[in-house]
């Protein structure tokens, strides 16, 4: 079974939208103090600060944020900024996410491409749900 692990700051409510995202993924989610297991991807929000120590395969992190990823791991940045890898090209009714370079997942390589998805609460966890999907190999 894939898994994801998120980590947030207290009551942020991230890691509830990216949860609600994925609800019928069939994906195992461990949030917080539950991210003790390997998990394929960990994510991160945008309000965590910290180090990564969980083991995982990559890890899904927030553009500019400061969070240290332990070596080896693959690091792929989320976040509305042009230097982000993954970022929305269109927000309102119909979101497209944009892989702007490929990145290295779990299952493979993603290429450069815009694909559409669903929106959640705010950007950032829009952006943070369609990456974990993608890197997972969810469909969205």
């Amino acid at each position: 079974m894939i898994s994801l692990s998120i980590l947030e700051s207290p009551g942020e409510g991230f890691a509830a939208d990216i949860s609600n995202a994925l609800r019928s993924s069939g994906v195992r989610i461990f949030i917080n103090e539950a991210v003790t297991a390997h998990s394929d991807v960990l994510v991160v929000s945008p309000k965590f600060r910290g180090s990564v120590t969980a083991k995982c395969s990559a890890v899904l992190a927030p553009d500019l944020s400061s969070v240290n990823v332990p070596d080896g791991v693959n690091l792929v940045t989320y976040g509305m900024s042009p230097r982000a890898t993954l970022t929305l090209s269109a927000v309102g009714d119909a979101p497209m996410l944009s892989v702007q370079r490929e990145i290295t997942t779990p299952l493979g390589t993603v290429e450069e491409q815009e694909l559409p998805v669903q929106s959640t609460r705010n950007v950032d966890s829009t952006i943070a749900a369609a990456g974990a999907s993608l890197m997972l190999g969810i469909e969205m």
